[in-house]
């Protein structure tokens, strides 16, 4: 049985604005919606994991085009609002390798970085349409592979959502009130969980396999967890969860 509980605290790691086409697959386009890049540093006693770490370069063509990203929100300053400093990290959990997840990674001298085997194999050779979300350096980060669900530690599990990622993985975590879910992209946005009782969740436009992101959205909401998506500004009306 678990004894360790959890915090969630959300960190805003850069903004944009988009259109609802961009967030659902075949969505209606002329409606707009907020979303941001989020990390989150789960605390539980003095132990911390982060879970993702936004963009790193400036010069990163889709935090140039899609986002915008104040001084206020680098990892280095999200961190330090929360009272700790990129070389305090020690362990990270890359729900995927898209540049938004993990380009941060390059800031943490100290961390190693979990991920599935399935998703750094993708993210070496990619489709040329999927090239430009795995725009970073893979090289030189410590890289912990897993090959499917694992505990990382008390307390903490992930669990393989392949569809937006052939190794999309959500995190999910136990605290003093139930069991809370990062979800990463396979659910970016609540609107994605919008839907009718007993319905599907609804993709999002960015998928390598279709089939197999259906069976992550049906896994993730048989799960019963409160579920934060990866990419709504929604989540930062708490500081910390629960």
């Amino acid at each position: 049985m678990t004894h360790r509980k959890w915090t969630i605290a959300p960190l805003v790691l850069a903004t944009a604005v988009r259109d609802l086409s961009q967030v659902l697959l075949m969505g209606p386009m002329g409606r707009k919606v907020d979303g941001a890049v989020l990390a989150w540093l789960l605390r539980s006693g003095d132990e911390t994991v982060l879970v993702d770490t936004g963009f790193g370069a400036v010069d990163t063509p889709d935090l140039k085009n899609s986002f915008s990203r104040t001084p206020e929100q680098t990892l280095e300053a999200q961190l330090s609002k929360l009272g700790t400093s990129p070389d305090e990290i020690r362990l990270v959990v890359n729900t995927h390798l898209h540049v938004d997840h993990c380009g941060g990674n390059c800031f943490l001298p100290n961390a190693r970085f979990v991920v599935q085997k399935s998703e750094l194999a993708y993210a070496l050779n990619p489709l040329p349409a999927h090239k430009p979300a795995y725009d970073v350096e893979l090289s030189r980060m410590e890289l912990d592979l897993l090959d499917g669900d694992a505990e990382i530690v008390d307390g903490i599990r992930v669990i393989t959502t392949p569809g937006h990622s052939p190794g999309c993985q959500a995190v999910l975590v136990d605290t003093e009130k139930g069991l809370f879910v990062l979800a990463g992209d396979t659910i970016a946005h609540y609107v994605n969980m919008d839907v009718p009782e007993g319905a599907s969740f609804w993709p999002g436009p960015l998928y390598v396999d279709l089939r197999q992101y259906y069976e992550s959205l049906d896994r993730l909401r048989d799960l019963g967890g409160t579920i934060l998506p990866g990419h709504d500004t929604l989540v930062l009306q708490k500081t910390v969860y629960p």
